[in-house]
């Protein structure tokens, strides 16, 4: 009780307050931004095509517009430079100018990149300016000004050198930002149109969300250039496929992408229309387990997760995604709706690579790590034309340790070999030259289709000859006319005199493809035994000993003018993988097997050219590193060999 009185008595006497003391160092930081740049330029970074239109161009539009809401930049795929003014503040939010020392740059989102000096400035007197490199920026962005050591690079366990900053004495932590910047946000494309040549994504390690939810704001629309249907068109993410581990997906409203658009392409044979023959649109979503709840043709609001490259495909890893539509829970007629909208691409010579003449990685499609045309068509939905499957599997895993070693070509030296330098001694020398020799036909393989049994045991891939280079009129791949030779003849006014019409050279042992656009006699050399050759058949041959030089004749006097289309065959390859599609079939057959069913199923196949619908992955080490991994069996169809059936459980194709 007296406690509680004596307590009341200094309650009574009084009270009072005292101000807290004010820190007396810096605060924070004003950071105004005097210039956006393409990164290592002094061109502003450009703004989306809409805005630029309304302000008469891209160098029309003014800084203080530029990255707001109705005038974003434009997504870059490359780092960016803003310059920037940076004022010292107290406390009270006034200029100190008594702050003397160096502070460090960072952006949200975004990573700082380049040299040191893009990482740090020094203030003088409260004041200082400096340029801040930043990539993988997207959405809504700042540029940081803190109190801070500026983010260093290491190698090797430590600090690479460069240009930084004397540190002081002790640091505040004080921070400053600019205003916000808006840029796009991110799409499929953004994430898979590759950077410096080597296919590689721009955003890899970034953890991103493409599409937007109803309940997030207005649908998130593409930004194309001037004259494509699709611009401003929804993002529209379509589930292409599932698999154990995750799913495909593909954005069917995404921009068309001009050949010459992309630094570091290697064009051998431009396409038609100057676009690609993808659209960079499709995205493998890594869900470490079966994707409970889709199924191939939902719809899908939004997809996130973090950016990698696994065996150089660009997938998200530890994703979420909310779903639009269920296409199954509607009537079955309407489960394919949305995929008949999405219909596969073929893969031919041209986009394998191709040149105007045959080349030393002809038989590896899309070999060069330049070659964007696949790259524009990795994870979607593609299509292979009537490929054959291997005669012969061959296992030149010597050592029997369960690889065997991948191989490179020597351009200049016309061979193939190690990815590197060989040690003479290297044991597994013997198992590449087998490795090359078995998927290139070459060496102790020549003219022999096959595959290394010891890649298709552990990976289930194995090599598949494509459609070679003809007529289109014959069924053959006429995607690079420049590698085939049409020669014509007409008919003699002598009914006792035979015109024929010959070819250019072609060299001993090379396989060659003909066909006529009537029926005709082919002979192969001057003093060859005319063959009969129904129109518009493909006739294959092996150039012997004075062979080099086809002739061909009309059959019949009335048919006229005879064209002949002739072209070598490169024998190109590319991967398939079909345990999972279709596990019933055995590619490694053999003709001779002691089972009567089993050896006549294997030589329906080895008879047979199929084609294949499946999706598109590249796998770096693998030789073809493009596979084709059909989803059912479905995506598989035959054209049964002369007198042959398909390999059960293949159906026959239906020809259009």
């Amino acid at each position: 009780m007296k406690r509680l009185l004596f307590l009341s008595a200094l309650a009574a006497a009084g009270c009072y307050t005292q101000e807290t003391p004010q820190p007396d160092g810096v605060a924070s930081f004003q950071v105004n931004l005097t210039g956006i740049y393409t990164g290592g330029t002094r061109t502003p970074l450009p703004v989306v095509n809409e805005c630029a239109d309304a302000h008469g161009g891209q160098d029309q539009v003014p800084l203080e517009v530029r990255g707001t809401d109705d005038c974003r930049l434009a997504l870059p795929r490359t780092p960016v430079d803003f310059d920037v003014e940076i004022t010292a503040l107290d406390a009270k939010g006034q200029p100190m100018e008594s702050f003397n020392g160096p502070v460090s740059f960072r952006t949200v989102p975004g990573n700082i990149m380049g040299e040191y000096r893009y990482r740090w400035t020094q203030l003088t007197n409260g004041r200082g300016t400096g340029t801040v490199r930043s990539g993988q920026l997207y959405g809504d962005a700042h540029v940081w000004v803190q109190d801070e050591p500026p983010q260093v690079d290491y190698a090797d366990g430590q600090v690479v050198p460069g240009e930084l900053p004397q540190e002081p004495a002790t640091r505040t932590n004080a921070t400053g930002l600019s205003r916000l910047m808006k840029f796009e946000e991110p799409t499929i494309a953004t994430v898979q149109v590759p950077q410096n040549s080597d296919q590689l994504t721009a955003y890899a390690g970034t953890y991103m969300r493409i599409g937007r939810n109803p309940e997030a704001g207005p649908p998130l629309l593409q930004n194309c250039p001037e004259g494509d249907t699709n611009d401003k068109q929804p993002v529209t993410l379509l589930v292409t496929g599932t698999d154990p581990g995750g799913f495909f997906v593909t954005d069917m409203t995404a921009c068309r992408v001009r050949e010459d658009s992309v630094p570091g392409a290697n064009i051998q044979t431009g396409e038609p229309d100057g676009y690609y023959p993808g659209r960079f649109n499709s995205l493998y979503i890594y869900n470490y387990s079966f994707p409970e709840g889709l199924d191939p043709g939902d719809l899908l609001w939004s997809v996130s997760g973090s950016v990698q490259e696994f065996t150089s495909t660009t997938q998200l890893t530890f994703p979420a995604w909310t779903t639009r539509e269920r296409v199954r829970l509607l009537p079955q007629t309407e489960w394919d709706k949305y995929l008949k909208l999405n219909p596969p691409v073929e893969i031919n010579g041209r986009l394998c690579g191709y040149s105007g003449s045959l080349y030393l990685t002809d038989p590896l499609c899309g070999y060069s790590y330049g070659n964007y045309k696949m790259e524009s068509l990795e994870s979607s939905l593609v299509k292979l034309t009537r490929v054959k499957f291997p005669r012969v599997f061959q296992n030149c895993d010597a050592n029997g340790n369960g690889t065997v070693p991948f191989f490179c070509p020597n351009t200049r030296a016309g061979t193939w070999g190690s990815c590197g330098t060989d040690n003479p001694s290297d044991p597994e020398i013997a198992e590449r030259q087998c490795n090359i020799d078995c998927t290139l036909g070459i060496g102790q393989f020549a003219g022999v289709h096959c595959t290394e049994r010891n890649t298709y045991n552990g990976f289930g891939q194995f090599v598949v000859e494509m459609n070679p280079t003809g007529a289109a009129a014959a069924g053959l791949d006429e995607s690079v006319p420049n590698r085939i030779q049409t020669f014509t003849t007409d008919v003699n006014v002598d009914p006792t005199v035979v015109n024929w019409a010959q070819s250019d050279t072609f060299s001993r042992d090379q396989r060659i493809n003909v066909s006529c656009d009537k029926p005709a006699n082919v002979r192969f050399g001057a003093n060859g035994t005319p063959v009969a050759l129904a129109a518009n058949t493909p006739l294959q041959h092996v150039m012997g000993a004075g062979e080099g030089i086809v002739f061909a004749s009309v059959q019949n006097r009335e048919d006229g003018t005879l064209t002949c289309k002739v072209a070598a065959d490169a024998r190109t390859r590319i991967n398939l993988v079909t345990k999972d599609a279709v596990p019933d079939l055995a590619p490694d057959c053999s003709e001779d097997d002691p089972d009567a069913e089993a050896a006549q199923q294997c030589r329906n196949l080895h008879a047979a050219s199929f084609d294949v619908v499946g999706h598109l992955r590249q796998v770096s080490a693998a030789r073809p590193r493009w596979n084709v991994l059909p989803r059912d069996l479905d995506d598989i169809c035959c054209y049964p060999g002369p007198g042959m059936e398909c390999p059960q459980p293949i159906r026959p194709c239906v020809n259009p």
